[in-house]
């Protein structure tokens, strides 16, 4: 036991000494060659004095000078001439050197010190440490680096890890990578994965775009970037904010996380959510976390209004015609027909009929028989701006199941082809004279032949070359899709359903699920379903379909309009409602008040139609089709249930008061104004005096194709 103890130890301390040796021999400097070498004394100090090609080892670094001199006492080199420091493949270089070597520093100092990589990155400045035990170099009171590609980084002060390939710039940092212009606080370069990171203070500039943030990356290998901590972006037409930001330039997606807003100020629109991805071509926005759309209506003398939508997500992209499927752009086509077909004249009868009548056979141009007592509020009042801004791009529409059925003479049968040759070029076994040779046919084979040649021509000439494809149909198609939870709110006017669907093929916005609108404050219209069709971007019919219900609040908040029927549709002529039709089957009741606007009596109407003129928002005629019946009860002398149509449901409650109730969040302020131009963009002062005016020469050649408006004009003028 005490032998295996002793050999341990004596182990341990035979690597102790060998380490200790190494360190020593490393901490030697060895003169390796030289023309001439004297020793002098300076100061009562000896110096070997060195001259002509010197060079020395220590740390396996490399000094090189054209002199030198060395105190090998102390312990340290003056160098002068020509300098360099070769470590591995890093390489520095300058007018003068003192080496220190028991701290293992070279410090360069002179008219210029330039230190390059084995990647061929060239860092320059006046100021500069360089470590020969750890590759560290550190560089101070100014610095600036260029790649092999142009690209350069410039700062304060900084540091290069030699082993890790690794480039530290800090204090006034700022950059010029690929027509890209940053400013930061701190810069990380990583030559090896070509990865550049930047932190705190970070402004950057591309084009017309500008961003800034507090952290990311930028990976120049794949085009990738990484920013957060309070992004906020600015391009011509958008300006966005949120927490973090991924962008893949090559794939041209981004995704936006947290406090996501984007404006966009071509089209006033701005959209606000937790999470968004976008995609350029072909282009699409998908927000899925509890996104807001708000669509800014601005009228020459008029205060702006806003709309305000909401929903679970939203969807919104751009398809090209011909990457569309056939039945899907046939379906949109025919229901966009259909929505021109004008009920009164499919569902008059063709036949001469009397008049339009109502109960009391009022003259063909006047109102209904009770129109002599003024309602207390009209049912059928104008809606501006009603319904009419769908998003502004638009969503996928579900196909009728009758175009899912194509007809039968698509079907090509297998025998088609054949029926279409003549008999004779059919070969049949029972007709061996068709297969006879000509050489030994008789002497009038030629009229044989003749017929075989004919009918062959005639074979060829009914051979039907196909017409050439029509070009591919590159039409752009706008989708946009609300999935869940929809909510519509502006001034005058509150919308409800599950799911809105746009498609700009069709032009009609459809609302499904239960959807519910209130206008005016004392209006509510609900159906199974609804559409809006839009034309040059504004409402121009609604269609509400299937138990379409209208209620009107009577305002003594106890009797209210009602007409119920199975479908129903409004005409808008700039966004006030012009005309009013009830289809299917029209069942009405409308309470009239006497000249005190008391009410005092209730008129019950059924009709198959009815249909009411409107302008400047006031009611000018009703007309009444079909199977008309009128009555007229006191209100006395009703009881409850008769006051209200079947399936009545006024949501009074559940309609939204203000904004605030669908949309609690704030809308950030632009920062457009004070940002152009930009007062910090980078003067790129050592560059242009370590590479003799590199980036001026840059920054000209890019105003005269198109000059930066980030750029201040008196810097121009420099």
């Amino acid at each position: 036991m005490n032998l295996k103890r002793t050999v341990t130890t004596f182990c341990l301390l035979l690597c102790v000494w060998v380490l200790c040796a190494q360190e020593k021999r490393d901490s030697l400097v060895r003169l390796l060659a030289a023309d001439k070498a004297t020793i002098i004394e300076v100061d009562g100090k000896q110096y070997r004095k060195v001259d002509g090609h010197a060079r020395f080892l220590h740390n396996d670094t490399y000094l090189i000078c054209d002199s030198a001199y060395w105190n090998v006492e102390d312990n340290f080199i003056d160098a002068f001439g020509h300098v360099s420091v070769i470590q591995d493949k890093t390489t520095l270089t300058g007018d003068s050197l003192k080496y220190y070597a028991n701290d293992n520093l070279a410090c360069f100092r002179g008219h210029l010190v330039e230190l390059s990589d084995k990647d061929s990155n060239i860092l320059r400045t006046n100021f500069l440490d360089y470590n020969t035990k750890d590759s560290i170099a550190t560089f101070f009171r100014g610095g600036a680096m260029k790649d092999k590609d142009g690209n350069v980084i410039e700062s304060r002060q900084g540091n290069y890890f030699s082993k890790e390939d690794l480039f530290l710039f800090v204090n006034n940092v700022n950059m010029f990578s690929d027509s890209l212009f940053m400013v930061s606080d701190t810069i990380r370069y990583n030559s090896k994965l070509d990865v550049i990171t930047f932190s705190k203070n970070t402004n950057a500039w591309q084009n017309e775009n500008a961003l800034k943030c507090n952290n990311g990356w930028y990976n120049r290998n794949n085009e990738t970037y990484y920013f957060e901590d309070q992004v906020h972006i600015l391009t011509e037409d958008y300006e966005v904010w949120c927490e973090k930001l991924y962008y893949d330039r090559d794939k041209e997606f981004s995704q936006l996380v947290n406090k996501v807003q984007v404006v966009d100020t071509v089209d006033n629109v701005i959209l606000i959510s937790d999470e968004l991805k976008y995609w350029n071509d072909p282009r699409r926005v998908d927000a899925t976390k509890n996104p807001v759309l708000i669509m800014i209506q601005q009228e020459k003398g008029k205060e702006p209004d806003s709309i305000f939508v909401v929903s679970d997500r939203m969807i919104h992209y751009t398809q090209r015609m011909y990457e569309i499927d056939s039945a899907f752009v046939e379906a949109a086509i025919e229901r966009r027909e259909l929505t021109l077909v004008d009920p009164l004249e499919s569902k008059r009868p063709k036949k001469q009929t009397p008049a339009p009548s109502d109960s009391i056979a009022a003259p063909p141009d006047s109102l209904a028989a009770d129109s002599t007592v003024t309602p207390t509020d009209s049912l059928l009042t104008s809606t501006p701006d009603s319904l009419g801004i769908p998003p502004s791009d638009s969503l996928l529409v579900a196909l009728p199941d009758s175009l899912s059925q194509l007809p039968d003479s698509t079907v090509l049968s297998s025998d088609s082809l054949a029926a279409t040759l003549p008999d004779t070029l059919l070969l049949d076994k029972k007709r061996p004279d068709l297969l006879k040779d000509a050489s030994i046919a008789p002497a009038d084979s030629g009229s044989v032949t003749d017929s075989v040649a004919n009918r062959l021509k005639s074979v060829k000439d009914s051979i039907i070359i196909p017409e050439p494809e029509p070009p591919l149909d590159t039409t752009t198609v706008k989708f946009a899709q609300l999935y869940n939870n929809v909510k519509i709110y502006k001034k005058g006017l509150q919308v409800r359903c599950d799911s809105l669907l746009f498609c700009s093929i069709d032009s009609i916005a459809r609302l499904f699920k239960d959807p519910v609108i209130w206008y005016d404050d004392i209006n509510q219209v609900t159906a199974d379903s609804m559409q809006f069709l839009i034309k040059d971007q504004t409402l121009d019919k609604g269609f509400m379909l299937s138990n379409a219900f209208v209620i009107s609040d009577g305002e003594d908040g106890m009797h209210y309009h009602q007409i119920k029927s199975p479908e129903m549709i409004g005409y808008f002529e700039g966004e006030a409602l012009r005309r009013f039709d009830a289809i299917g089957g029209v069942s009405m009741i409308i309470f009239l008040s006497e000249e005190d606007s008391v009410i005092s009596t209730m008129n019950q109407k059924e009709c198959r139609m009815m249909t009411a003129q409107f302008s400047d928002g006031y009611l000018q005629r009703m007309r009444y089709y079909e199977n008309i019946k009128s009555d007229v009860f006191p209100v006395y002398d009703l009881t409850q249930e008769k006051k209200f149509l079947k399936d009545f449901n006024w949501m009074k409650e559940e309609q939204y008061k203000s904004r605030y109730d669908i949309f609690k969040g704030s809308v950030r302020a632009s920062r457009r104004a004070g940002l152009t131009p930009a007062l910090n963009f980078p003067r790129f002062t050592f560059t242009n005096h370590y590479f003799n005016g590199y980036m001026d020469e840059i920054l000209r050649e890019i105003d005269e194709r198109k000059p930066l408006k980030w750029v201040a004009a008196f810097r121009r003028r420099r």
